[in-house]
């Protein structure tokens, strides 16, 4: 099923079967986000890639909100 397809059966949904896609949408970004983290700890652990210091994280936050 193609995005467009399942944008145009959205409003044909009820509350409750869309209130559980949205659940699910949320674990779904919950599990990425998590692996995403895990995957970073193992490279910081085996020293492929370097810790980020402070300005560097707080200068890529305020160009993530613009």
């Amino acid at each position: 099923m193609s995005q467009a397809e399942i944008l145009a059966e959205l409003p044909k949904l009820s509350t409750r079967e869309r209130e559980e896609i949205r659940r699910r949408l949320a674990e779904l970004d919950e599990e990425n986000a998590d692996a995403m983290a895990l995957a970073r700890a193992e490279e910081l652990a085996c020293g492929s890639a370097q810790p980020k210091t402070q300005a560097e994280v707080f200068r890529n936050a305020r160009s993530a909100l613009g």
